[in-house]
């Protein structure tokens, strides 16, 4: 009894294990055959605007943004012209952009005065600034061609009786220090 009991275990394991063997080996083959796909033609146009939104913290540059995304140019009024300008402007500052006379953005430029700040930029004030206030803010932000130029924070600093102007660009790094910079 013990021998058919031990002759039925060892063909149950061994054909488990061949069945499993088959199957991957099945699968291995069906990986490496390759499909063939038809070629796709991608056309490339040059005529194309591009605007990338800053997220900023504050929600007057925000709304400004989003109020400029829904703005739709007329190409009619563009082909007048080498230039389009489009100005936004509210409490903080403005945006300026520029559309060529196919309708298409060139460029944005936006400056806005006493902004919020993100996190990132206060946490780097207080480490590196730890006994300083901020006393003004200025944030200047362009593109163009759906490209960002220029991404950058000038800051006001008052300790006591000193003051220091840093520039904060993008990378969160310091562009300049100077106690001469002039904060308008």
């Amino acid at each position: 009894m013990r021998t058919i009991i031990t002759f039925s275990l060892c063909l149950s394991f061994f054909s488990a294990a061949y069945s499993q063997d088959q199957k991957t080996a099945d699968k291995k083959e069906e990986t490496i055959k390759m499909k063939v796909l038809p070629e796709v033609l991608v056309s490339y146009t040059k005529n194309v605007s591009k605007y990338i939104p800053d997220n900023n913290p504050d929600a007057v540059i925000r709304n400004t943004q989003n109020e400029f995304i829904s703005y739709k140019v007329d190409n009619n009024e563009c082909r007048n012209f080498d230039e389009y300008l489009v100005t936004l402007e509210n409490e903080k500052g403005f945006l300026v952009a520029t559309y060529n006379q196919n309708g298409v953005l060139v460029r944005v430029n936006e400056k806005y005065a006493n902004a919020e700040l993100p996190r990132e930029i206060m946490r780097f004030v207080c480490m590196w600034y730890p006994e300083w206030t901020i006393t003004k803010s200025k944030f200047e932000y362009s593109q163009q061609k759906g490209a960002i130029i220029k991404k950058t924070y000038h800051l006001k600093l008052k300790k006591e009786n000193q003051t220091q102007n840093i520039q904060i660009c993008l990378t969160d790094k310091i562009v300049k220090t100077s106690n001469e910079l002039a904060m308008n």
